[in-house]
């Protein structure tokens, strides 16, 4: 992720801070998203949230960028 807050140059798996500068909202609204299923996560530990590129493109109804992927 770049300083302005866009997936370009995006890391794969994203924090739950990646994702609120991402989509400028905040904490809260983020893990609501999270909680109601509206955006795919995977929980790593039981204190950490992530969630890939891939599943935020697709909540935001971008074309997966990902290499090598074919559509």
């Amino acid at each position: 992720m770049n300083r302005n807050g866009n997936l370009e140059n995006a890391r794969d798996v994203l924090s739950v801070r990646d994702v609120q500068h991402i989509l400028g909202i905040g904490r809260s609204a983020t893990y609501e998203l999270i909680a109601s299923g509206r955006l795919p996560s995977v929980r790593v530990t039981a204190r950490r949230i992530v969630v890939t590129r891939k599943a935020l493109e697709a909540f935001l109804g971008l074309p997966s960028n990902t290499p090598g992927e074919h559509r």
